[in-house]
């Protein structure tokens, strides 16, 4: 060695400290198998065994770990603590500034307290549950003591306190700096077993939220539902014991859906128990769960009397609806072990677990009710979704329809009955004009009669209802038709059409003849002044002939449309004169109800059969007049409008009054041949607004119906200015 080098070590020797080779050793060792452990439930024991074990004039050591709620011890060595003892001090939580180990937190430096005082002295302040604790303690310590509170520290993070016990009289032979240092290592040990705890409990998590998932993908039923997963939880948990409690809202009470590893008679306090005395209450109502030991005074006891002395009750949430409650039993230590963090997600999934079955059980109820009311109803019934794919048909409907099988999302086009229609004068219908898409785009009817003809030239007849499906938002999701077969009332209907065809010739030419006679009678009557009563009975015979001569004539129409033999003759037509002489002839009849004639203009000109015209605004006036109140306004309009087929020229009549109004349900089929309104008064055969519909139509016009019920009726006419191209068109 050089001199200048034998002067340093001079210098330098009085400053180095001996420590001992083997203690070096140990500490090497005990840190090495420190950093091996990652479980920290074999850490912690180990780090507090290691210094008692390598510091022989250690007399204990505690590990207190730092969590949300203050420090709380996990492991010591060198206490013989008495069961009880060990479990009141785990549940010891110091703040920042209690006790020793509260200081060193609160200063994040080495704090040691000693002196002639036992263990309770020496801690100093501390809360009254601790005070008992320490005092309980001090009796395993000598009294005189000295106690020194280590901060652990791995990096920023603060990890806890390790606290040294040792006799007062009895060196640790610790420095700072080593006790420093041997503190960074075991924070570090604490860190890395904290790291691996948190990845081991998130495996865990993902290994039950798999095995729940498993147990509820493969549940057949809600019952097999819950006690596939009641199954799991246990495995999953330290409880003994366990049932699953389902939430009836509607009832307000708790039933057990499934239970394990107890006697169902112990459970006697949840079945069927009104929730607010049942012990889990506050779950139901507030959505928390709740762990605590089992009481008495809550009626757990027929659960004490099993055996079991804590609880935790924790509730199935579906979107912060409580759909029941998991109940877990087991002993004291159930309140410190169970992991609600790790069940609480599992108890969200089981909680949309079963609102999900619910629902679905509710909509196959729904599903079966409805399907009984479908299938109990006589007529067919189709439902389409929007894309004119079949979702449903009732047995009425495959008796109906010439189809082998009607299937799930069966297109309709694939059923020749549906698209292969007629109407009733055997023209075919235009796609536009066919049941189903008229309810697909937006239209409702009712008894829309159509004819089908089959292969071997016979025709089916069949009436239409039908109406879209709509949606919340005003969309049009579907449609739905029911029908019949009127065949053989058609087959009727073209009889009694048939016989009252050749009663109305029959009948004609004896009413005209009376008629003649009758007004001949009344006209000499009222020249010679007769007899009153002669004279009114003659009135009265008069105007029952001519009405039954209105009769016969709307029979003969009937007949001649059937035949086709309807002819028009057109000419120019001033629709103002017209529609006023029809008013005057009106006014008779219409007692003391006001008719009013609007109009723009004192002429409108229109080429038409002007007598097959004043015939429907005369029907439509006797209508309006023989349905409306006394006293009230009766109101003819006419305007220039255009057609919306081609924009041509036409005029809008309109007939408004005052009367009852007519049901939407019945709008549609007003201009059908022999129908009369149920419960409506007013004479005839129900042939006059069949007949101006059929007139209007051979104009190439339009005749629609607006109504309300209790707010009056308006029979709107729109007729072209000029005569239609093609003669008999229909629209």
């Amino acid at each position: 060695m050089t001199e200048p080098q034998q002067e340093l070590a001079a210098i330098a020797q009085p400053t180095m400290r001996f420590i001992p080779t083997e203690r070096v050793r140990r500490w090497m060792q005990a840190s090495t198998a420190w950093l091996a452990l990652q479980e920290p439930e074999r850490l912690f024991p180990a780090l507090v065994a290691g210094f008692v074990e390598v510091v022989p004039a250690l007399r204990a050591a505690i590990l207190w770990l730092a969590t949300p709620s203050g420090l709380q011890p996990v492991a010591q060595a060198g206490l013989a603590m008495p069961p009880h003892l060990a479990a009141q001090w785990r549940q010891i939580k110091l703040r920042m500034g209690e006790g020793v180990a509260g200081l060193a937190w609160q200063r994040d430096a080495i704090v040691q307290q000693h002196g002639e005082h036992s263990y309770r002295e020496l801690q100093g302040l501390v809360s009254a549950q601790a005070q008992t604790i320490f005092q309980e303690l001090s009796d395993l310590l000598p009294r005189s003591l000295t106690i020194t509170a280590t901060p652990l520290r791995a990096g920023n993070q603060f990890a806890g306190v390790l606290e040294l016990i040792g006799v007062a009289t009895e060196s640790l032979e610790l420095e700072p700096d080593d006790l420093e240092m041997i503190a960074s290592i075991v924070a570090a040990a604490i860190r890395n077993a904290q790291l691996y705890d948190e990845i081991r409990r998130s495996n865990q998590r993902l290994k039950a939220f798999d095995a729940v998932v498993t147990s509820i993908s493969t549940a057949a039923d809600l019952p097999d539902l819950v006690q596939s997963v009641l199954t799991v939880v246990l495995e999953l948990t330290p409880a003994r014991s366990g049932a699953l409690l389902i939430f009836d809202p509607a009832q307000e009470r708790l039933q057990i859906g499934a239970w394990r590893a107890i006697d169902v008679a112990a459970l006697a306090c949840f079945d069927q128990a009104p929730v607010d005395a049942s012990p889990c209450a506050e779950v139901v109502r507030y959505g928390q769960p709740a762990i605590r030991p089992l009481l008495s005074e809550r009626g757990e006891t027929a659960l004490i009397s099993a055996g079991v002395t804590a609880a935790a009750y924790l509730p199935l949430l579906a979107g912060g609806t409580v759909t029941g409650v998991l109940a877990l039993f087991g002993d004291l230590d159930l309140t410190s072990q169970i992991d609600k963090d790790l069940l609480m997600p599992i108890c969200n999934q089981v909680g949309f677990a079963i609102a999900n079955v619910r629902l679905y059980e509710d909509s196959q109820r729904e599903r079966r009710k409805l399907n009984t009311v479908v299938e109990s109803i006589a007529e067919g019934v189709l439902l389409c979704d929007r894309y004119g794919r079949l979702t449903l048909a009732n047995q009425a409907a495959h008796d109906l329809l010439e189809q082998d099988n009607l299937s799930f999302e069966m297109p309709l086009a694939a059923i020749p009955d549906l698209y292969d229609l007629r109407d009733l004068d055997g023209n075919p219908l235009t796609p536009d004009d066919l049941p189903f898409t008229r309810a697909l785009r937006g239209n409702t009817f009712y008894d829309y009669r159509l004819m089908r003809r089959r292969a071997d030239g016979s025709e089916r007849f069949f009436s239409f209802t039908g109406a879209p499906a709509v949606n919340e938002y005003g969309e049009v999701e579907g449609a739905v038709i029911t029908f019949r077969d009127i065949t053989a009332n058609q087959k009727v209907q073209r009889a009694k059409d048939e016989f009252l065809a050749v009663a109305a010739h029959e009948l004609r030419s004896p009413l005209a003849a009376v008629r003649s006679y009758a007004d001949l009678l009344l006209r000499r009557e009222q020249q010679r002044d007769g007899d009153p009563r002669d004279i009114h009975g003659l009135t009265i015979l008069t105007q029952q002939v001519a009405h039954m001569l209105r009769l016969v004539d709307n029979l003969l129409d009937v007949s001649r449309l059937d035949a086709g033999q309807f002819d028009l003759q057109y000419q120019p037509t001033n629709l103002v004169m017209l529609a006023q002489q029809v008013i005057d002839q009106q006014r008779p009849s219409a007692g003391n109800r006001e008719l009013l004639l609007e109009t723009e203009t004192t002429e409108l000109l229109v080429t038409c059969d002007a007598v097959r015209i004043r015939q429907v605004l005369t029907n439509l006036l006797n209508n309006a007049i023989k349905y409306s109140p006394p006293d009230s306004v009766i109101s003819v309009r006419l305007r220039s409008a255009l057609l919306p087929a081609n924009s041509a020229p036409a005029v809008l009549i309109s007939v408004s009054d005052q009367g009852p109004g007519i049901p939407a349900s019945e709008q549609e089929r007003v201009f059908q041949r022999y129908y009369r309104s149920p419960g409506r008064r007013g004479e005839g055969l129900g042939l006059g607004l069949y007949l101006s519909r059929e007139i209007v139509q051979l104009h190439g016009g339009q005749i629609w119906i607006e109504s309300r019920e209790g707010q009056g009726s308006t029979f709107m006419v729109l007729l072209p200015v000029e005569r239609p191209r093609e003669m008999g068109s229909r629209e």
